[in-house]
């Protein structure tokens, strides 16, 4: 039996809400020259037994071991396919054509990797809404290191649903250190080498969450520790101007808002939480870009995924 030509790698861990409905959309695409490879973190509900129910290949790992960049490595490594595909456990493709239109801009050559578009789920707070509208638009880009303007938008890449392809990998694997964004560290890489970034918005998958206070912090703090380590510098946010930043989201809040036919008292209510998630998001940025001038215990509390 020959070797399936393209390898989809799902990273799970207490996914219980959303694993099973993610397996029945991936074994409902109609390219189906692929396998299926769950690499879980020691779940505690009943993401195992969902997992049985689908013909996947499952590797457990301890908690201890998890890195968004190591496990991602570990399960490229098990891999038979010549196409790498990266989903989330909580990522749904829309329809039988996901899987189909990552495939297909491998055409040429020169692309190592691409990346779906994201659209939120009907519950998914506006703040979240606007973010996911912001960053996966409707417009395909076909990204070159000759042509940029913007180069944090260039780099920005997604793992939540991607295709690579495995021989650009053996080449730049992902980086193992960084406590998340490893997949925009990659696209960076990459796109130094001389090859393209593709986004496609044919390729969707529902996708968002609606996070907790703590989570947000954490999530930011992580976000702010990367950006650090990937771009070697704190980028120009100065904390006596996070108020002023956090004003001037809230305006692209409201902007959203309006836009999206939000009747006028849901916008009351949500711009108040608007302030304070901003805000929360802000300081925990702050923190991880200056994560080096930390003490260990600090970095350990407030760091969502990373390994101090």
């Amino acid at each position: 039996m020959s070797d399936p030509e393209a390898s989809i790698i799902i990273l799970t861990r207490n996914g219980e809400s959303t694993l099973r409905e993610c397996l029945e959309h991936v074994y409902a695409q109609n390219y189906t020259n692929f396998e299926v490879i769950v690499i879980d973190s020691v779940s505690t509900d009943r993401t195992l037994e969902i997992v049985s129910a689908f013909p996947v290949k499952l590797f457990n790992i301890n908690v201890k071991a998890f890195g968004h960049g190591k496990t991602r490595n570990f399960g490229a490594r098990l891999a038979k396919g010549k196409y790498l595909i990266y989903l989330t456990q909580d990522a749904i493709p829309l329809n039988d054509k996901w899987l189909e239109n990552l495939i297909r801009n491998f055409k040429d050559k020169d692309v190592a990797g691409v990346y779906s578009r994201n659209i939120p789920r009907p519950d998914c707070d506006p703040f979240e809404a606007r973010y996911i509208s912001t960053g996966w638009g409707p417009t395909r880009e076909v990204k070159s290191i000759r042509d940029y303007k913007n180069y944090k938008k260039l780099v920005f890449f997604s793992n939540t649903s991607s295709c690579l392809r495995k021989d650009v990998w053996d080449k730049f694997p992902f980086d193992d250190s960084l406590v998340q964004t490893e997949d925009q560290a990659w696209s960076k890489e990459v796109l130094e080498a001389g090859y393209k970034i593709v986004y496609d918005p044919d390729s969707i998958v529902i996708h968002s969450h609606n996070n907790s206070l703590e989570v947000l912090f954490k999530k930011y703090f992580d976000a702010g520790t990367a950006h650090m380590k990937i771009f070697k510098n704190r980028n120009n946010v100065y904390l006596p101007l996070i108020p002023f930043f956090v004003v001037a989201v809230i305006f692209l809040d409201l902007r959203f808002m309006l836009g999206h036919a939000y009747k006028p008292i849901e916008i009351v209510k949500w711009v108040p939480e608007a302030f304070v998630r901003h805000f929360v998001e802000a300081i925990g940025f702050w923190l991880g870009l200056h994560f080096d001038r930390l003490p260990l215990s600090l970095k350990r509390k407030f760091t969502a995924s990373g390994r101090y």
